[in-house]
């Protein structure tokens, strides 16, 4: 008896401690983010690494681009950039973070809580994989601009985040990419449904599943979508890829999938299609 009392009293002290740290950690982040954008002064060098390889900054309206820049600050502070053959300086910080920061203004809050490391090479590296399937095991290797992990670890080829950034029409930005993964996982899963305020799930669920299917359809079919062809993955991938198109093909979304673009709009709360009259 007083051996399963021990046990239940340490599982509450892990709990506790548990709560206490998430609790800490969202305090934490929340009040830099605010008193930063309260009173917080954006470095001149920070907006012109902005200005020279983020178009988006020059495209928001002034009040996003405030909390941009909050969130930056807010997400170097508290992230680990480690460089993988390549240096780590300040403007690598700032485009990675410049990536991320965007998928989240809409909201005025700096998301990541979980985010611990971003590990940066300087181009694309080869991934060998073995797939499994039955009793049938074969091995690829995959070249990988980018990879998002469930513990909290990003990885980006810098080459190919600046050319993503540097050219925001073409629906192709890794950075937005791995990042939307990260949204996707901050309940556990990488199912293409990130958290949620809870009426909007159903119709989440029913314009997302229906949006992916048809897209499987026409690939199956021989035909080209609107998204790009690794969409049809799996729901996960889809979810990302959607995020790439919402951001840098939004006019176009909005027009050919309104339900898509819509229901994107309503969870992130931003509409990018009408940035482009701040251009």
């Amino acid at each position: 008896m007083q051996y399963y009392l021990l046990l239940m009293l340490l599982f509450g002290a892990i709990l506790l401690i548990y709560v206490f740290y998430q609790a800490f950690i969202f305090l934490v982040t929340d009040g830099r983010y605010k008193l930063y954008k309260l009173l917080g002064h954006f470095p001149k060098k920070y907006q012109e690494y902005l200005k020279a390889y983020f178009p988006f900054y020059n495209r928001l309206p002034q009040h996003l681009r405030k909390r941009l820049e909050a969130c930056i600050f807010t997400f170097i502070k508290e992230k680990e950039f480690i460089g993988r053959g390549i240096k780590i300086d300040d403007m690598k910080k700032v485009l990675i973070a410049a990536d991320a920061c965007l998928l989240t203004i809409g909201h005025d809050r700096c998301e990541y809580k979980h985010v611990k490391s971003i590990f940066v090479y300087p181009e694309a590296v080869m991934k060998h994989e073995k797939i499994a399937n039955g009793w049938i095991v074969t091995e690829q290797d995959q070249v990988l601009l980018g990879e998002a992990w469930q513990g909290g670890e990003v990885i980006l080829s810098w080459r190919d985040l600046v050319a993503g950034n540097q050219n925001p029409n073409d629906g192709k930005n890794v950075g937005l990419h791995e990042f939307a993964h990260q949204l996707d996982m901050e309940d556990g899963e990488a199912d293409g449904t990130p958290p949620l305020p809870l009426q909007l799930y159903p119709r989440w669920s029913s314009i997302m599943s229906k949006e992916f299917a048809k897209l499987q359809e026409l690939y199956k079919k021989h035909k080209k979508g609107f998204l790009d062809y690794y969409a049809t993955t799996n729901a996960a991938e889809f979810f990302a890829v959607a995020t790439e198109a919402f951001f840098e093909k939004s006019e176009r979304l909005q027009k050919e999938e309104p339900e898509l673009y819509a229901i994107l709009k309503e969870y992130y709360n931003l509409d990018p299609a009408s940035w482009n009259k701040n251009r």
